[in-house]
């Protein structure tokens, strides 16, 4: 009799936080992707964060973090995470804390992006991808 009210009850759980979006793919790919991202920047990882963007700012970023040999990235952190579209689109604000040498000036860049996956052509289902360019560092 117990064991049958457990598995019913498990069941139930399973079926409620299914129903919650608990089990939902896309978000945990979306973690996966930001936080990958966000270690790839930290440790200077460009080529590894540059495939996380779409195809027409991937060359803007490497050519732009390529050109500055003396940055030194301190940390990247999520400051907000915002899902549209059934969680299939996201915005997020990380801030990326930096110095460039011969400065010893410790800086904040606020970073806005868009990331969206991919429904449609070759990166259809693979992962999330960023569709806005990378800031300027000022």
């Amino acid at each position: 009799m117990h064991a049958s009210i457990s598995r019913g009850l498990i069941l139930l759980l399973v079926v409620v936080l299914t129903a919650c979006g608990a089990f939902n793919p896309t978000e945990k790919q979306r973690t996966t992707a930001v936080d990958d991202f966000m270690y790839a920047l930290r440790w200077h990882r460009y080529q590894e964060a540059a495939a996380f963007f779409t195809s027409e700012h991937r060359r803007a970023f490497l050519d732009q973090m390529e050109g500055l040999r003396d940055l030194n990235v301190t940390d990247v952190r999520l400051q907000r995470v915002e899902p549209a579209d059934e969680g299939r689109r996201v915005e997020t604000r990380l801030e990326m804390d930096y110095y460039l040498l011969p400065s010893a000036t410790l800086k904040t860049l606020r970073i806005d992006q868009t990331w969206v996956y991919p429904t449609t052509g070759d990166s259809a289902g693979s992962s999330f991808l960023i569709t806005t360019p990378f800031p300027k560092f000022p």
